[in-house]
Formats: structure tokens, sequence, C-alpha cells
């Protein structure tokens, strides 16, 4: 009677279970074993006695035994009997059992643009929730039959030539080679496929140039008010960030000659087409001049050109990794503002040495990227749809950059002050001095919008007195709603 009170609760089986019942009885061994409920060293009842016990075929325990022996929680010594593996360890006792596995983590440090409070992730999944974000693009525009069809075909291909269980090097060499001839007639970039890198992301390059150039120490310029994802790649990297002011025509090339005499400055990360987050653009005797002290005082640029396709007034500026006299210039581009963040493509252009060591990293980190992605991109490139593509949405995105400054007019006047931008997809907005940024952004939550403070893109987090809004993911509508929501969530903090 002993031994069956006590191990049937511990072997109970479920009949209804579509598990063996071997395999249950097993399992349960197992789990008593892991709970501290069998010792080990304990003997268990022979076969026929279990089977009694348990009220089942003798050869179902002759299983469940041989399963438990097989992965080494049962041993069987002959004339002896079945045991609990003896080399086992014992589970600790309540004075000496450790808490749940908790890794001592080197400190980190808090970045408000990664974090959301509670209220944010609520209206996230929220419906009829409006957000002006950095400026993506709308999906809602893609051409979703071409999308179809040349992706249809690419797997179709790519299942014919095997290149799906091979790896990717003929698709990402294709895709290299489409991209180059992109970058030679729109950009004026002198590259072949061998000076690019594919990457699945615009932070993932930043990561991978920072890490070939920095070193723990090493300084590093970035803007007064910049990209946080970027600047933050470089603390992890160790680097110790020093800031330059910028104003109506970007980035002030002057204080560069001076923080370089200062600093021995190994790199400066720009976004010189349409600045982030104020979107003014760097002019070109400030372009030249950017240059001229790269080569003088031999420190590299780092130029991010996240969305040169949007450029609304006049032609766009070429980068400075086009100037052919260049040679200090790492350029990163993505697809990601053309075709949304789905297609996670982004590339780095460079020197062939500099891009056959980023490739070996790049190979530690990704291993094959998606053959099937690479070869639709490569075609819609090759294809002209990409470009088809983009004159269309351009259209779109200046109507609505044409709402949303109207908009932004009538409910705030001249309480505000809007930079006209050569081109992007967000506005720069700046308050009066009397307005509270970042106590606005919080009451806006009340009204159901999320918008970026301007406190966010500033490395020294200091307060900004503006917010970028993005307005090429809403449609006009909605465009007007948010702007009416953010002009509410004004009222309700009394400001007149």
């Amino acid at each position: 009677m002993v031994q069956m009170r006590k191990w049937r609760p511990l072997l109970k089986l479920d009949e209804d279970s579509r598990q063996a019942s071997y395999r249950q009885i097993a399992e349960g061994l197992v789990n008593a074993i892991l709970e501290g409920r069998l010792a080990p060293g304990t003997l268990l009842p022979g076969t026929r006695e279990m089977a009694q016990l348990l009220d089942v075929n003798r050869k179902t325990v002759i299983l469940a035994y041989e399963e438990a022996m097989t992965k080494g929680w049962l041993i069987s010594e002959p004339r002896r009997g079945t045991f609990v593996n003896a080399q086992l360890a014992p589970k600790p006792t309540p004075s000496s059992a450790q808490q749940s596995f908790a890794p001592q983590l080197l400190e980190q440090p808090v970045v408000p643009y990664f974090t959301h409070n509670a209220q944010v992730v609520a209206l996230q999944r929220r419906h009829g929730a409006l957000f002006f974000d950095n400026g993506t693009s709308d999906h809602r525009l893609l051409p979703q039959a071409v999308l179809h069809r040349y992706y249809r075909h690419a797997l179709r291909n790519s299942f014919a030539s095997n290149t799906v269980r091979y790896g990717s090097e003929g698709t990402g060499y294709h895709l290299r080679c489409a991209l180059a001839e992109m970058l030679r007639n729109n950009r004026g970039l002198t590259v072949n496929a061998e000076n690019i890198c594919l990457t699945q992301g615009t932070q993932m390059s930043l990561y991978l140039s920072a890490s070939l150039l920095l070193k723990p120490g090493d300084v590093v310029l970035v803007e007064r008010l910049s990209y946080p994802p970027a600047w933050e790649i470089f603390r992890k990297l160790g680097a110790q960030l020093v800031t330059v002011d910028i104003d109506d025509e970007g980035c002030r090339t002057d204080q560069i000659d001076r923080l370089c005499r200062e600093h021995n400055v190994r790199m400066i990360y720009l976004t010189p087409h349409h600045q982030f987050p104020t979107t003014v653009s760097l002019h070109a005797a400030r372009r030249q001049h950017l240059l001229a002290l790269a080569a003088q005082h031999d420190f590299c640029v780092i130029e991010e050109d996240y969305d040169h396709e949007y450029h609304f007034s006049g032609r766009p500026y070429l980068p400075l990794a086009s100037d052919r006299a260049q040679r200090h210039v790492i350029y990163i581009g993505s697809l990601s503002k053309v075709l949304g963040s789905t297609f996670r493509c982004s590339y780095i252009v460079a020197p062939t040495h500099v891009i056959e060591a980023l490739q070996r990293n790049a190979a530690l980190m990704l291993g094959d990227a998606d053959a099937v992605a690479q070869a639709m991109l490569a075609d819609l490139i090759n294809d002209g749809e990409l470009k088809k593509h983009l004159r269309r949405v351009s259209k779109e995105y200046l109507a609505r950059r044409t709402v949303l400054r109207d908009c932004l007019d009538t409910a705030f006047g001249a309480r505000i002050q809007v930079r006209e931008p050569e081109g992007g997809l967000a506005l720069w907005v700046r308050f009066e001095e009397e307005m509270d940024v970042d106590r606005l952004v919080d009451t806006a939550l009340d009204h159901g919008l999320v918008v970026r403070s301007g406190r966010q893109f500033s490395p020294n987090d200091q307060p900004e007195n503006a917010l970028r809004l993005g307005f090429a993911s809403l449609d006009r509508d909605e465009i007007q709603q948010a702007t009416q929501r953010l002009a509410q969530a004004m009222k309700a903090m009394g400001t007149r």
C-alpha cells in the first residue's frame, strides 16, 4: 500500500493523452528526478511490481525504463535492480537554492530614442492611433501586383538553379551589379560590384563600417542633432563622441577644423543630403571644405544617404563619395525608403580592400542572405520598375508634404517655424521658446498621437524645442487628423 501511495501520484497516467503510456512514465520519472522527488541512487520497483502498481502491462514499464536509461537518468545493475543515476547532481536544498538564471550583465545606459513608456506601447496596439514617424514610406503605395510577379519569378528561378540551397553568392553579385549601375547613373559614383557590400539594414551597415575603423578611445564627430542608433553604435564600440553644430547650410565645417586640432579625430558621421533630423542639405562650399579637411587631417567620413531618392527642389546633390579626388568617404545607402522596411536591403560603398574586410565581418554576422529577395530586387532595378515606382510615389509624397505644411500653418500659425526642405520625407518644426515640447509629446499620447521629442535626437540629451514630423506614411486625411490631435494636445496644455 505504501508503494502504491508513492508511485501512482508520481507517475500518474493520462488516458486521454495522445502520448504513449511508456513515454508518460519515462517523462514522469525524469520530472520527479529534476524536481528532487527522486534522489540520485533511489531504487525503483522492479518492472513487474511497477506494472502492478500502475496497472499497466509489464512491457510498458520495460520500455519506459529503457527510455530513461538510454538518456542517462536511470541505470540498471545486475542482480540489484534499477536505480536513479547516482552521478546526477542532487537538487539544491532550500537554503542553497539559486534564483532563476540571471547572468550579470554590463550596465546599459537608457537611451530615450529606444524606450517606450507603457502608454506608447498601449497606443501602438490601439486602432485609430496615428504616428508622426521619422519619415518612412507608405507600404500602401507599393506596386503589389508587380512585387508579386517579380517575387514569383525569382522564386521559380531560384528553385530551378538550386541557389536556394547553395546560398546567395550568385544572386548577391547580380544585385551588387544592379546597384552599381544605379549608383553610377543616378548618383555619380564611380563604382562596380566589387565596391559594394550588401547588408540587411542601415544600422548593420553602420555597425560593420564603424567596427572596422574604431577602437576604444577614438574620437568620432557627430552633428549636434543626429541619428541616435548611429551614435549609440559608436559608443558601444568605445568611441568618444564630440558634437559639431549645424545651421541653415548644414554641418559647421569651420568647427571641424578646430576640433581636429584639439582631438585626434578618427571619423565623422554625416547625413549631408537631407540632414537627420533637421532636413537641411549641406551646401556645396562646405562639402568641398569637408573633403579637404578629411584629406588634411586624415579622418574617415561615414556618409549615410538614407533618402536620396526623394528630392523635390531641382536635382539632388551628388554624394560626397562621388568626388573622384576623395579617398576618405565610406558611403551607406538603402532601399528601405523606396520599398519599405519589409525589404531589408542596405549597402556600403567603399574601396575594394575595405569591402573585402567588411564582407569577412559580415559573413560572421549574416551568413547567407535571402537569395530570392536579392534576385527580385536586382530585377526590379534592371527592368526599371523601381524607377517607375519612385516617379509615381514622389508626386504623392510632395502632395502630402504640402498638406502637412498647410495644416501646420492653420493650426499653429506664428508659433512655429518650418524651414522648407529641398527633399526628404519629414519636416523639422521648431516651436516658440515658451513651448515645452517634451510635455507636448506626452500630452499628444492622450489624444491618440505618437511623435518624438526633438531632445531624443541630441547625443548630449539637450532640450530641443522642435519635432520631426514624417508625412510620407500618412495619407492626406491622416495628416489632417494627426495635426489636429497635435493642436488639441497644445490646447490641453493651456497654451494660447
